[in-house]
């Protein structure tokens, strides 16, 4: 295999594994509250709200919590969800989502000019080559559409939480099974890249994307989600946490604090639009 080819193949092989239990680790329901939140968070980025008709693609849509979301909460609107792993499409599938289509991000069967959003919600990390796919989206887009970023990460995320993983795996003190610590190494290999703004930016542009407003977002949301995913992977007594409350008021904190004071360098996403 060539090096992007095996990237794709550890991808697949993983979140097929990871769709067992992803949904439990990360605090995600498939119910009307997500729904809302998951139209909202589209709408906000785009600065207008979603549009009676339109064409969404949600690349990567894993468990479903955008392509579900918004078949509940935008009826009127197409969202099409597009996955790598036949395990996350089973899951999506189960939540709601429809249509659905099994796919390489890098290379999705898009007609040119079928498409009015494509909205990617943290799998540009995922891909190989990010411009080369980044590009191949763009003849898809309707006149006036564009690339939703949700949640890419940044390089503060991982020395961050790398510190937060550190503390809470000397604090529960269960050494990983030989078949758990597989499974970290394959998400270790799994997650390719981090991003700056001026980064993505830069890969937008050479893309073709010529209008790219992105920023940086998150700090206390992405920390909770991460205590979430370590903590109800090791210890079965901790699953029963509020989780989903605490990864809200995380959320909640952000953008009434860390949103605005934090300097960008240290904001654990990157967000925005790309249009061409």
């Amino acid at each position: 295999m060539t090096p992007h080819a095996d990237a794709v193949e550890v991808n697949r092989i993983f979140h097929d594994h990871e769709c067992a239990y992803y949904d439990e680790r990360f605090a995600i329901r498939h119910d009307g509250r997500s729904a809302v939140d998951a139209r909202r968070q589209v709408e906000a980025l785009l600065d207008r709200r979603l549009r009676q008709g339109e064409v969404v693609v949600d690349v990567g849509c894993g468990t479903g919590w955008l392509a579900a979301g918004l078949r509940r909460s935008a009826p009127g609107v197409t969202t099409i969800g597009v996955d790598l792993s036949a395990g996350m499409l089973a899951k999506a599938r189960a939540a709601g989502a429809g249509p659905l289509l099994r796919a390489d991000a890098g290379r999705l069967p898009l007609r040119a000019g079928s498409v009015d959003l494509v909205v990617c919600r943290g799998v540009l990390h995922h891909l190989p080559d990010v411009t080369a796919a980044l590009a191949s989206w763009r003849p898809a887009l309707r006149q006036g559409g564009g690339v939703v970023v949700v949640s890419e990460p940044t390089p503060a995320v991982e020395r961050h939480g790398g510190v937060l993983v550190r503390a809470l795996l000397r604090l529960l003190r269960r050494p990983l099974t030989p078949e758990e610590d597989f499974w970290e190494v394959a998400a270790m290999a799994a997650n390719l890249h981090v991003f700056s703004r001026d980064e993505l930016a830069a890969a937008a542009g050479a893309a073709g994307y010529r209008a790219v407003e992105l920023r940086t977002a998150g700090f206390v949301e992405t920390l909770a989600m991460t205590a979430s995913y370590v903590a109800q992977g090791r210890s079965p007594a901790l699953r029963r946490l509020p989780w989903r409350a605490i990864l809200g008021a995380g959320r909640a904190l952000d953008r009434a604090v860390a949103d605005r004071v934090l300097p960008s360098s240290w904001r654990h996403t990157v967000t925005g639009v790309l249009r061409p």
